[in-house]
């Protein structure tokens, strides 16, 4: 329906330029034909090197509009200026669609006519001797020309405004008010100059509005170079925090959008165990299909992007034969860039995103979001690397769980964490019962076998619920927050009889291994870790003088025969 509307407005406006510039021709004096002429020529050099951004261009051309407003009226000003705009846009070509020449022709006479309209409001016809009026109806036809034009070029791009991040429609209004610091008082002197030494007078006045607008053209560039390292800034910045990987690849996806828009992105990540690239983030209407979806290294063409090392464009996917036949994105997308992510020599995932438009990416969207992926590669390798240094600094070496150094830690977490939002926290100590048995009759090597089983076993029975620890020797801790005795014990039971019923594959020992449990909770038990930690270990020592494999809460410890 959008685009019905917009397709609508389009032709409506070529409509009605069209339209009032047949009811102008009758009005033109065709004796200055020779002079329209060149004030043409000079409107189509005008136009020639205006500088283009997507909500509209900027251009000194007005100039040559108020001249030939002043000095012929405003059909003389509304042909010359459409003709320009056609010849400069559509014969001699700038990329643009035919429909947008003809928009721009026609809304430039809608806007000159606009012009007119409120210049006789004010001063009469155009011509006349200088006045205050006259001054006051030329600033009023200025204003209402870019008024009406600025109107109809924003709804013309309106669709389109998301596509351009960078850019907004308040900076095409600001660059365009520059070339009224020069146009106006230009055209001014144009009309007079043409008036003191004709044709000749106005061609040499018009030279310095073309260096002027080439000035200006550097000037665009430049800023809008400068909004592109900008955006590889906050992502610098935002590389520079403590951030999990997660948070990287989230980061990347939202800043590329700061470069150019896309429909649908997602980044894959190596994986060292599974030899292949997974999908890691996503965004778009596809996220939740993207999520599930693997890259291998060197099979089709994003694997061989990542092989290759190179990133690409794929400009229009029904066009380019390497991806006519991709599944994936590249059947329901016509534009993609394909960006590996890479520290050094070593791959660590690459980008892709996409959109539903042709030619939606250019070499500079390339090269700026090449350099936010290489950014990034080197904050998610060296997170990596660091989450690595921590987890074998948290690790117990030998059963593969967290340590007593990361329980002591963990501990004064969740106690803060569960004390402020008024939970529970209970703490199960357990160990195994006559391990020291078992390594004196069986050797320290099934004992260890024991206890690398055993841990596995807890792991993977308390889940996501608690924080399970290697205490220390045949020790371990179970930590679950927002437990409270009554939860805890159950769960404590649980663990006692699954242990009980499993089968410890130990070659050389009975298959069968005991525990004994102890129980605390804060607040009930203990008001500190120390002495949570201490009220579990006395509950403990309670099961095993009450005959072990057993659980016992802290608050049993009274009803327990001495």
């Amino acid at each position: 329906m959008r685009r019905i509307t917009h397709v609508a407005y389009t032709w409506l406006v070529i409509g009605l330029g069209a339209w009032v510039l047949a009811r102008l021709f009758s009005f033109l004096d065709l004796d200055y034909g020779r002079h329209f002429l060149v004030f043409i020529v000079l409107g189509v050099a005008a136009e020639w090197l205006a500088v283009n951004f997507p909500h509209g261009q900027m251009s000194g051309g007005f100039a040559l509009v108020l001249a030939t407003f002043i000095l012929f009226d405003a059909p003389a000003a509304a042909w010359t200026g459409a003709l320009a705009t056609l010849i400069s846009q559509g014969i001699l070509p700038r990329g643009n669609p035919l429909r947008t020449v003809f928009f721009n022709a026609a809304q430039h006479v809608l806007a000159v006519m606009a012009g007119n309209y409120v210049f006789h409001r004010l001063a009469g016809p155009a011509g006349d001797r200088f006045t205050v009026e006259l001054a006051a109806g030329l600033l009023a036809f200025s204003g209402a020309y870019f008024l009406v034009n600025h109107l109809l070029v924003s709804l013309y791009v309106a669709p389109r405004r998301s596509l351009h991040p960078l850019h907004s429609w308040w900076d095409a209004l600001r660059w365009d008010g520059f070339t009224c610091l020069f146009s106006i008082p230009t055209g001014l002197l144009m009309a007079f100059m043409y008036r003191e030494a004709g044709l000749s007078g106005v061609i040499l006045l018009f030279l310095p509005v073309l260096v002027i607008q080439f000035v200006l053209r550097l000037y665009v560039h430049m800023e809008l170079a400068n909004r592109e390292l900008l955006a590889l800034y906050y992502v610098a910045r935002g590389l520079n925090q403590r951030l999990d990987v997660q948070e990287i690849l989230d980061l990347v996806l939202k800043e590329t959008r700061r470069v150019v828009s896309y429909h649908s992105g997602v980044i894959y990540l190596w994986s060292e165990e599974k030899r292949y690239l997974e999908a890691r983030a996503a965004v778009g209407p596809f996220r939740d299909k993207l999520h599930k979806s693997v890259v291998f290294s060197g099979e089709g063409f994003t694997g061989w992007v990542v092989e290759n090392g190179e990133p690409e464009i794929i400009c229009d996917v029904r066009e380019d034969p390497r991806v006519r036949h991709e599944p994936g994105l590249f059947q329901v997308l016509r534009s993609l860039m394909v960006v590996p992510i890479s520290a050094d020599t070593r791959r660590v995932g690459v980008l892709v995103i996409g959109d539903k438009r042709p030619f939606a990416f250019n070499e500079n969207h390339l090269h700026t979001i090449s350099v936010i992926c290489g950014q990034a590669a080197v904050a998610i390798a060296n997170t990596i690397l660091m989450k690595r240094l921590e987890e074998s600094a948290n690790t117990d070496g030998l059963t593969g769980i967290y340590n007593h150094r990361y329980f002591t830690y963990r501990a004064d977490v969740e106690y803060r964490r569960t004390r402020d939002a008024g939970l529970p926290l209970a703490l199960i100590m357990l160990d195994v019962d006559n391990f020291k048995l078992i390594n004196d009759r069986f050797g320290h090597v099934a004992g260890d076998a024991v206890l690398v089983e055993l841990a596995g076993l807890l792991r993977d029975a308390v889940g996501e619920a608690g924080v399970v620890c290697r205490y220390g020797g045949e020790e371990f801790a179970v930590l679950l927050p927002g437990f409270d005795p009554a939860q805890a014990g159950t769960l404590a039971e649980e663990l006692r009889r699954l242990v009980r019923e499993h089968h410890f594959p130990v070659e050389g020992m009975p298959r069968q291994v005991r525990i004994s449990l102890g129980v605390a909770v804060c607040p009930r038990d203990a008001v500190d870790v120390g002495t949570l930690v201490q009220r579990a270990d006395q509950a403990l020592y309670g099961a095993k003088k009450a005959g072990k494999d057993r659980v016992v809460l802290y608050e049993q410890l009274a009803e327990l025969p001495r």
